[in-house]
């Protein structure tokens, strides 16, 4: 049966933002950023308001699963809450997904859910499992940084759009080569932006295509592929269109990212893809002389599509603003490329 994407009302000025962290949170050496990045939201006018979750952290995540399972449900479920961003990813978000009400989910008044990373898990299984647009964009975290650049600033832009239509988004031209450099300096302005952005394409001439975004960080979706809390085939049998599929994955072996890609291409979610975007792989290492480009180029060929690939995606900033649902057309022309949405 054919099913409409629903997307929550746009941002405005008096939209009001919640904070929680239903992977990991954040340590006390770092709640400085919390409180400057809480004010730079409110710059825009928005309200904030910060969960007891994000202050704390122990063993690899915030709270207990409950704990957090109760606070995000309370959050989605709050009439005047209109989004809702974690302060980062984690680990663990996947403890939290068996505890969430999915009915009452489904029926409640939707809100923009944002960020990347494992909190892309909880993205991407509530778009396949109540149709409502998500946003892969950047986390809360980096929004302490009072200078931040041109895509960064985006994430915005796009969902305070009455109307995202013909919305244009630019590779970025230059990027942070290492994820580390974001805790380096507390005074930062902005992302280290010390490399040159390079897109790539499996076809070594200009192409595009068009489909319904969906996807995430690779680490954590192949944890969830297979499983109700992924319902990829039906998602994609929902709508007349095509799927673009993303990904971005980070502290891999070449090899280690195949056979991930590999398992969910056996699941069948490039089956119904006009294309792939890959982002660009942080901390990833060869095996052996396997490179993540030469793997890359194997793949587009075993799954028969074109993929763009060193993308502004993920852990290497900064990035764009996908939005799971979205129909959406990508092109690539000699190095660069942009990302338009069509609805």
């Amino acid at each position: 049966m054919l099913m409409p994407i629903i997307y929550p009302h746009a941002l405005t000025a008096d939209s009001t933002f919640a904070i929680t962290a239903p992977s990991s949170g954040v340590p006390a050496s770092l709640h400085p950023r919390i409180h400057k990045a809480k004010k730079q939201l409110e710059k825009l006018g928005n309200r904030v308001i910060i969960g007891e979750t994000v202050w704390t952290q122990e063993a690899a995540r915030s709270s207990s699963a409950e704990i957090r399972a109760a606070e995000l449900m309370s959050f989605l479920t709050d009439p005047e809450i209109d989004a809702l961003m974690p302060p980062w990813g984690g680990e663990l978000l996947i403890q939290v997904l068996p505890r969430l009400d999915w009915d009452k989910l489904a029926s409640s008044n939707p809100k923009w859910l944002i960020g990347y990373s494992d909190t892309s898990t909880l993205l991407c299984s509530y778009t396949l499992r109540t149709n409502i647009a998500t946003a892969h964009t950047t986390n809360f975290f980096d929004l302490h940084m009072a200078s931040l650049d041109g895509t960064t600033r985006q994430w915005h832009k796009v969902l305070s759009a009455p109307s995202r239509k013909n919305f244009i988004q630019h590779a970025s031209a230059m990027y942070q080569s290492s994820w580390d450099a974001l805790f380096e300096q507390d005074d930062a302005a902005g992302f280290d932006l010390d490399s040159e952005t390079e897109w790539k394409s499996t076809t070594g001439k200009p192409v595009s295509f068009t489909g319904r975004l969906i996807g995430g960080c690779l680490n954590t979706l192949t944890v969830i592929a297979g499983t109700k809390y992924a319902p990829i085939k039906k998602w994609q049998e929902s709508f007349e269109e095509d799927t673009i599929v993303y990904l971005e994955w980070s502290d891999w072996s070449t090899a280690e990212a195949y056979r991930n890609l590999w398992h969910l291409k056996e699941l069948g979610w490039f089956d119904r893809a006009s294309g792939v975007l890959f982002g660009r792989p942080a901390r990833s290492t060869p095996s052996e002389d396997y490179t993540d480009e030469q793997m890359i180029r194997e793949f587009a060929d075993e799954i028969g599509l074109p993929i763009i690939f060193d993308t502004d995606i993920g852990h290497m900033p900064p990035q764009l603003t996908l939005i799971n649902g979205a129909l959406t057309t990508v092109s690539y022309q000699d190095g660069t490329g942009t990302l338009t949405y069509l609805e």
